[in-house]
């Protein structure tokens, strides 16, 4: 046990679960769990920090004991897969003070066995310590709702790898900034454009508006967030998105202007990161990768450029692809194929 405490926590057995059943429809795409401060809404005043290094994952637990005294439990060790994770559960005592000077501390074995995690989303988990079972989730500190935690800048890689062959590009890639929410039609939105730059411009300039505008509507129901960009003169961009706190993955679909997109068969895989806060956006000054030049007005030729979706290759069904090709048909049901499509066209309706 010493050799246990000496490392905080070492790697323990691990095993694999079955995901949640909610999951079962969305199951396609792999997420990336992260690290941050997660909760249980139904139980709050407790807590747990979660860092995630690779596939490592370390927990410290911010809970009490039977007199209400707070006290320090972790367990660390290597996922299992992409999302499980089961781990020894230890106790910590005796250590360092604030204000103190150092003195080690001491851990031992909680007596509470085994902790295990089974992330869902990248941004929830359910956590079973002694048989019970509890649904976690990342603390939303200030991002707001589903819609304002988007603001911000994004960028966005399509992977068309499974529709490309050797001799033609297999990732593209995109910038969205979400610039606000409100309320269209009775729809509550968020919208925003492509960047122009996103070397010297923060926000979205009446030519990005103009061309490339940009909306979104999040189902509470579903969990899911669909948008829509307006590529250039003759195509859209439709998104049917998982989000977590700053990345998300869903699939893309190209498709032409007063067509609609082909959803029963699979869109391109593809994932977004933030890379600039909403404030920064908001008021050029925040957390961004923007440098010095950022807001400077620089001459653009008037000529709309064409736009993404033109240069992406043909999605095929199932039965039409060719041997590299191994991606399933649609993993949209038709209930949730005509939902969908019931939302691009309210988005489509904005940006027109």
């Amino acid at each position: 046990m010493d050799s246990l405490i000496k490392i905080y926590v070492q790697p323990m057995k691990t095993t694999t679960s079955i995901l949640f059943f909610l999951l079962l429809a969305f199951q396609a795409f792999a997420f990336t769990p992260e690290s941050g401060q997660y909760w249980d809404p139904e139980e709050p005043g407790t807590g747990y920090a979660i860092e995630i290094q690779d596939n490592y994952l370390y927990m410290t637990f911010y809970v009490f004991d039977e007199q209400g005294f707070p006290v320090w439990y972790a367990s660390g060790g290597f996922l299992d897969g992409n999302s499980s994770y089961e781990g020894l559960l230890a106790y910590f005592e005796n250590g360092q003070c604030l204000g103190c000077y150092w003195q080690e501390s001491s851990g031992e074995d909680s007596g509470y066995g085994y902790v295990e995690i089974e992330f869902l989303t990248e941004t929830t988990a359910e956590l079973t310590i002694l048989g019970v079972t509890k649904t976690i989730e990342r603390f939303n500190f200030f991002l707001g709702d589903e819609l304002q935690k988007m603001r911000g800048e994004w960028q966005v890689v399509i992977d068309a790898s499974q529709y490309t062959d050797t001799n033609t590009y297999p990732y593209f890639s995109d910038v969205m900034l979400f610039e606000q929410v409100e309320v269209y039609a009775g729809d509550e939105m968020v919208t925003g454009c492509r960047s122009e730059s996103t070397v010297y411009y923060h926000y979205c300039t009446t030519r990005a508006l103009q061309n490339n505008d940009l909306a979104a509507i999040y189902d509470d129901e579903y969990d899911e967030l669909v948008a829509v960009m307006r590529d250039d003169a003759d195509y859209y961009l439709a998104y049917y998105l998982k989000t977590g706190t700053d990345q998300f993955d869903g699939l893309a679909y190209s498709y032409r202007v007063g067509s609609v997109p082909d959803l029963s068969i699979d869109g391109f895989t593809v994932r977004g990161f933030r890379t600039a806060s909403k404030t920064f956006v908001d008021n050029g000054v925040g957390p961004s990768t923007a440098n010095d030049m950022s807001g400077y007005d620089k001459t653009l030729d008037g000529q709309n450029l064409a736009g993404l979706a033109r240069y992406l290759p043909a999605r095929l069904g199932g039965h039409e692809k060719s041997a590299q090709t191994t991606h399933a048909d649609s993993v949209l049901d038709s209930q949730a194929q005509d939902r969908i499509l019931n939302t691009i066209k309210k988005l489509e309706q904005q940006l027109q």
